[in-house]
């Protein structure tokens, strides 16, 4: 089974290893060395700033609470804040935690945190055209597929489509 947690300092090293390993982050996580732009997580892990009205991260784990990976969200604008405000989330698993459900599982599981703790009615995901696997765990997890933003994405020196899905609230 699949759970969300608060990251805590002794998963900083696991979590850290999307940013410092390519094979680690993946074929459709990867955008050369470089650090988050919202800071160190072990810095906000320190400073408790991991949850924030405006955004997040959790840890992904497994029912024996070893970490596979971690979830995030973010406020986006589609219109004028606040009704125009959605979430957006994003994802990463380690390699060895890929392609056994636990994607599908903590986006589920991450829209309906979302959901009862705030007023938005969207959560919103968007994954490189190419990322099957990514669209196939939205698509369990309960996410709409809407349209493709072209060029939208810059990866390895190219351009590359984005495809947007959604969940609305009240939606399984």
């Amino acid at each position: 089974m699949t759970k969300l947690r608060p990251v805590t300092a002794a998963d900083v090293q696991f979590l850290d290893r999307q940013h410092e390993d390519p094979e680690a982050a993946g074929e459709f996580n990867w955008y050369g060395y470089r650090e988050p732009s919202n800071g160190s997580l072990a810095e906000r892990v320190a400073a408790d700033l991991t949850i924030r009205e405006d955004g997040g991260i959790f840890a992904v784990t497994d029912d024996d609470d070893q970490i596979l990976g971690d979830v995030s969200w973010r406020t986006a604008s589609n219109g004028p804040p606040p009704y125009g405000d959605c979430w957006q989330i994003g994802i990463w698993l380690a390699p060895e935690a890929r392609g056994q459900g636990h994607g599908a599982a903590a986006q589920r599981l991450l829209a309906d945190q979302l959901f009862a703790n705030s007023t938005r009615e969207r959560v919103e995901a968007g994954t490189e055209a190419g990322n099957l696997g990514e669209q196939k765990a939205l698509e369990k997890a309960g996410f709409t597929r809407e349209g493709v933003l072209r060029r939208a994405c810059l990866r390895a020196g190219e351009y590359r489509d984005m495809v947007v899905y959604s969940k609305l609230r009240g939606e399984e």
